[in-house]
């Protein structure tokens, strides 16, 4: 009975040390994969902040800034030039990462539109392309084309014989007659 006592303690002690070892050993996997996930969210924040500089320092995020007082005094509202990095592309790219998206973007009161798209090579740590989107423009487009009001002076007809009977036609028909006959 001693001996069948020694070995059912040493048979649990041993399952026992055994499911210590397997527990020590997932806790480093997930020690290492925390790591691994806090140095690569480093790493991106990192190359978001580098590529939101790099943007704010590009002679077309200057320009369109230099837009805002004439479109305020044309809008009558509030506008604000911004440069943004959109984090979710990277993660759809089939670049597998390696290229960053980003927007110069206008916004005159409640409309918002991207300007420029700007491409950030993640490899090399400078900005790849800047595009010109042609939303900016259709905003800018309609702010020149709004019309001016302007009063416009009636002027009053008299009526002759001829404009008696037609009542219900365009005076223009008629104008281009009476030159008709003229000639």
């Amino acid at each position: 009975m001693k001996h069948k006592f020694t070995f059912l303690l040493f048979c649990c002690l041993t399952l026992t040390v055994a499911s210590f070892a397997q527990k020590e050993k997932t806790d480093q996997e997930e020690k290492d994969e925390k790591r691994d996930a806090r140095e690569a969210r480093i790493k991106d924040k990192t190359d978001y902040n580098l590529f939101h500089r790099q943007m704010l320092a590009l002679k077309e995020y200057h320009d369109e800034r230099a837009k805002i007082p004439n479109l305020q005094k044309a809008n009558k509202v509030t506008v604000k030039v911004t440069a943004v990095v959109d984090t979710t592309a990277d993660m759809d790219d089939d670049a597998g990462g390696k290229i960053l998206t980003g927007y110069i973007r206008q916004d005159i009161g409640d409309n918002s539109s991207n300007v420029y798209e700007v491409t950030f090579d993640r490899v090399k740590k400078k900005i790849a392309t800047i595009k010109r989107t042609g939303e900016g423009e259709e905003v800018e487009k309609a702010d020149k084309t709004t019309p001016k009001k302007t009063e416009e002076k009636k002027t009053i007809k008299k009526k002759n014989k001829d404009d008696d009977d037609d009542d219900d036609t365009d005076d223009a028909p008629a104008k281009k007659e009476k030159d008709d006959d003229k000639e």
